[in-house]
């Protein structure tokens, strides 16, 4: 494949994600955007920091970004963007709200933010889609145990990665030490607020289970992997 046709691929990509996320993008269509944008990724063996312009290994400059997250049922949602950000080598905190959307500060590497906001946005669709019928009370509840579901799912294909992969365990650990080491020296100082979550109800299973049965498409935790273990 020549540059020009692989820079035209990558453009494509970038292309169906941006449509994905955009608010006025029906969701039927987000979906199928998604869903295109990774098939182009692994049959090129195109990596997320690649598409968000910066090569695999070429950077481990620590970068601080503000993510908002807008709609129903935000304050669930952000939650499940720092789940999936944690389980990218990232770190962060919820700041003040920005009128009607919760905001994530996140720290870590470009590509890495990058990899867990493409994440979110197809964790977060296929929750809308799958988040059943009831009250609020009950569909918190189902957002909570999904948080916990796609939880569990990262964490087990995390650690398969790292066995698959010599050496990979240590560079993720390092990547996430340093980015907790920029946030404690640039960040505020941070304290812990404890939320309820309805670990007992029929909505939080359901949810639960719906997380369970994500699955990361692409292998978005080992950006640059290569580059620092070879």
């Amino acid at each position: 494949m020549t540059d020009g046709n692989s820079e035209s691929i990558k453009e494509k990509v970038r292309a169906l994600l941006n449509r994905a996320n955009h608010p006025n993008t029906p969701q039927p269509e987000a979906e199928t955007a998604i869903e295109l944008a990774f098939r182009l990724m692994q049959k090129h063996g195109l990596s997320e920091s690649e598409i968000g312009g910066v090569k695999d290994g070429s950077s481990a400059e620590i970068v601080v970004k503000r993510v908002a997250v807008r709609g129903k049922y935000r304050v669930q949602r952000q939650n499940l963007l720092y789940v999936i950000a944690r389980h990218h080598s990232c770190v962060g905190y919820r700041d003040d709200d920005d009128g009607d959307a919760c905001v994530v500060v996140l720290y870590g590497r470009e590509s890495d933010i990058f990899a867990a906001e493409t994440i979110f946005a197809t964790a977060d669709l296929l929750g809308t889609r799958l988040l059943p019928r009831g009250d609020r009370s009950a569909r918190t509840a189902w957002w909570q145990g999904f948080r916990r579901g796609i939880d569990e799912s990262l964490g087990k294909a995390h650690k398969e990665f790292v066995v698959d992969s010599p050496g990979a365990g240590l560079v993720l650990a390092d990547r996430v030490e340093r980015a907790t080491s920029y946030l404690r020296a640039h960040g505020p100082r941070l304290t812990s607020n404890y939320s309820y979550v309805a670990a007992g109800s029929d909505a939080y299973a359901s949810g639960r289970s719906a997380g369970r049965g994500f699955s990361s498409p692409g292998g978005t935790f080992g950006s640059g992997i290569r580059g620092e273990i070879g």
